[in-house]
């Protein structure tokens, strides 16, 4: 016996009028909104009793969830640095207000000491 093959399907198809295959399809779309809505109901009807039976596990479910796509919407949406902020990370790292302060201490000190009588004390 021989396998049917890709030309004897379109050889079917053209046997079966438009009408026929667009009822066959009609069928089977509405089979299949039939089923997602009994689904939907079932499903629907579950979460109402896990609500009812177990609240406070819902709720950290859902407030896990909602955290979750809140990360996954946020990764995506990473603002552009300003050109500001493009520039400052163009500088080379200055020294902070304190690290200038101990400097101009330390000048200071070497003034009033001297260098060598500064060097013994600071070591």
């Amino acid at each position: 016996m021989a396998q049917p093959g890709p030309s004897d399907y379109r050889e079917q198809t053209r046997n079966v009028g438009s009408e026929g295959l667009s009822e066959g399809m009609m069928d089977q779309v509405s089979t299949s909104a039939r089923d997602v809505g009994e689904r939907a109901g079932r499903i629907g009807g579950e979460v109402v009793n896990a609500v009812k039976e177990r609240p406070y596990t819902t709720l950290a479910v859902a407030a896990g969830l909602a955290f979750a796509i809140g990360a996954i919407w946020k990764i995506g949406q990473r603002p552009q640095p300003s050109r500001l902020a493009r520039l400052r990370a163009q500088l080379p790292d200055l020294p902070g207000r304190d690290r200038l302060e101990l400097d101009r201490l330390m000048v200071q000190l070497r003034h009033l000491l001297g260098r060598d009588r500064l060097e013994r004390w600071w070591h």
